[in-house]
Formats: structure tokens, C-alpha cells, sequence
């Protein structure tokens, strides 16, 4: 029997390339907050031959999460769950809510219908690599199943200091960065809790991709992004896909715990000086 692939936040860009790229594996169950836009990924998933499933979910919201993880359990037996939910604006509280607790919703929400083989990943950024927890923060993460941790975490960011080179990128820059490092760290802090069930879990670093969350920047903006990679060009949500797949493909079973970069060139260019 075929197991049943998810993808949440598999709706449009990323998300969606995958969704199709993981029905070789089984069908596709993909969720997300906008019922047009599921719909229509829901057919563009058909016409590609995949069996798909579709049901409305917010991974901000525990109790939308947790019908949509029992839904997905109910088709078929679980293989891989991806979390591609995820947001760089529209304040403090939306960025937090979806970008860290709704990280810990995912993996709270999916790991007990989790068997062995069956693995969970988790989309981060490459922002994330470009700041750290404070002693402080590092506490609060320890405890992302406290109630109060949106509360908490919310207050702790607000006494950071916006990095001097993102500080022309707005006032969500001071928030949407520390949520993707607090999701490579969260996952990171899973690694024994899956591997005691034979499951594997990691998470994806992604650069500058050609997605419509991007193209919403101005058109200077987004090229002057293109040439900060490497290769001169955004990534293609296809490319991001096949990197995907290919990781889980049978012959990767060691793989678990870490967060795993593809960004152009983005990361060794910003951290090592580079040779003529």
C-alpha cells in the first residue's frame, strides 16, 4: 500500500512544486489557508496525474492542525510530511504564529501517527542562519510546549537589535529571520524523540526562490537578491522539489537532525571571503 505524502503550505510556489513532485511516492494531501488557492492547486495536482486530497487547514490554530493530521491519517498510512507553511511578513504576531508555533503545532500534531520510515520536514530559510538566540531566547525554546510560549518568545525578540544589514528590510526583518533559526534549532531538538520511533526528521534552508511570495517585492529589489547568489538567478520551486525527492528516495536513511541549504551560493558567499 501506497503511504499518503502531505504537504501543508503546498498551495503555490515551493510548496506546490513539491506536492506534485511527491506523488511518485503516493497520494498527496496538501492544506492551506486559502480555498481558492487550494482548489486550484488541487487541479493543477490532477493534471498532473497525482492522486491528490485537499482540506483547509492553519497551522497557527492547534485545533485546525490536529483535524487536518487526523483527516491525513485517515486516507492512508503516513510517509512523508512536509511542513512549506510559512510567512516573512505581515507582523510580530503573524510570523511568530505561524513561522514557530506553527512549527511545533506541525510536529506535535503529525508525530504520533508517525511510523517507522516515515520522516517530517521542515521548511527554514537561509535568514535564519544570519542570527542567533540569546541565552534568553535559547531557555524559552526549550519549552515550546509552555502556553505561554508565543507570549514569551513575542517579548523576547522585541528586545533584540535589527542586524545593521537588514535593518532597510522593514521592521518584520527584527522577527521573521529569528523564527527560521528557531525552526532549524526546534528540529534539531526532535532529532532523539523521532529516531526512538525509526522515524527520520530534518528541515530545508532555502535562498531566493521564484515564488509569488517574492514577487511581491519590487522588481529591483527582487534582482538585486538574484545577484547576490552565486549563479546570478533565483531558484526554481522545481529545483527545490527534486532536492526534496531525491532526499527521500530510498538510500537516505541516516539522514535526520540537521538543516540541509539550497540557496545558490548565498551562505558561502556571506560567511567566507571569497578567492578571485
Amino acid at each position: 500500500m501506497k503511504k499518503l505524502q502531505v504537504v501543508t503550505g503546498g498551495t503555490s510556489g515551493m510548496g506546490l512544486a513539491t506536492a506534485i513532485a511527491l506523488g511518485k511516492f503516493g497520494p498527496v494531501l496538501i492544506g492551506g489557508r486559502n480555498e481558492r488557492r487550494l482548489a486550484d492547486a488541487l487541479s493543477k495536482l490532477e493534471e498532473a496525474g497525482v492522486e491528490a486530497y485537499g482540506k483547509s487547514v492553519d497551522i497557527a490554530d492547534r485545533a485546525s492542525l490536529d483535524a487536518f493530521a487526523a483527516y491525513a491519517a485517515s486516507i492512508a498510512p503516513l510517509g512523508n510530511v512536509l511542513n512549506a507553511a510559512g510567512v516573512d511578513a505581515g507582523g510580530a504576531d503573524l510570523i511568530i504564529k505561524v513561522n514557530m508555533v506553527g512549527t511545533v503545532n506541525f510536529v506535535e500534531a503529525f508525530l504520533p501517527y508517525l511510523e517507522a520510515g516515515a520522516r517530517l520536514v521542515n521548511f527554514s530559510s537561509i535568514t535564519g542562519y544570519f542570527v542567533q538566540p540569546t541565552p534568553e531566547e535559547k531557555e524559552l525554546w526549550d519549552s515550546p510546549n509552555d502556553p505561554e510560549f508565543f507570549t514569551k518568545v513575542k517579548a523576547a525578540i522585541q528586545n533584540r537589535e535589527v542586524p545593521e544589514a537588514m535593518r532597510h528590510m522593514g521592521e518584520d526583518y527584527l522577527y521573521y529571520p529569528i523564527s527560521k533559526t528557531f525552526t532549524q534549532y526546534y528540529t534539531r531538538a526532535n532529532t532523539l524523540r523521532f529516531g526512538r520511533k525509526g522515524c527520520q526528521v530534518f528541515s530545508i534552508a532555502p535562498g531566493a526562490f521564484d515564488t509569488p511570495m517574492l514577487r511581491e517585492s519590487p522588481d529591483e529589489v527582487i534582482a538585486g537578491i538574484a545577484k547576490g547568489t552565486a549563479l546570478g538567478r533565483l531558484g526554481k520551486p522545481e529545483e527545490m522539489a527534486d532536492f526534496i525527492v531525491r532526499l527521500l528516495e530510498p538510500g537516505h536513511d541516516y539522514l535526520t537532525g540537521v538543516d540541509l541549504i539550497l540557496d545558490g551560493g548565498k551562505f558561502g558567499m556571506t560567511t567566507a571571503k571569497q578567492l578571485d
